[in-house]
């Protein structure tokens, strides 16, 4: 039985030492993130999806998304999202909005 735990676990270690597989992990760390974010302040400020994406020039299909992580946000999107919900974001020292 440890044998066959062993070969299982083996695959699983390779693919974490894979360049492409921690590219794919810090991606989806940075999405977890920013999505949870978005959400905790969309509710903190008592504003649904739809009022939110009405802010942020956007529909509600997409805010469900980014909430989600779902989808790779681009810069302009990301600054209509955080802009009503008065968040900033920071690149190094600099802040970027």
């Amino acid at each position: 039985m440890q044998n066959i735990i062993k070969k299982i676990n083996d695959p699983i270690a390779i693919a974490r030492k894979h360049p492409k597989f921690q590219e794919y992990s810090r991606e989806a760390r940075a999405r977890i993130v920013l999505a949870t974010e978005i959400y905790k302040a969309r509710q903190k400020r008592g504003l649904s999806q739809q009022e939110l994406a009405e802010k942020a020039y956007t529909t509600q299909k997409v805010i469900s998304k980014v909430e989600n992580g779902q989808v790779n946000v681009g810069v302009d999107l990301l600054f209509k999202i955080l802009k009503p919900l008065d968040l900033s974001m920071r690149v190094g020292a600099v802040s970027v909005i």
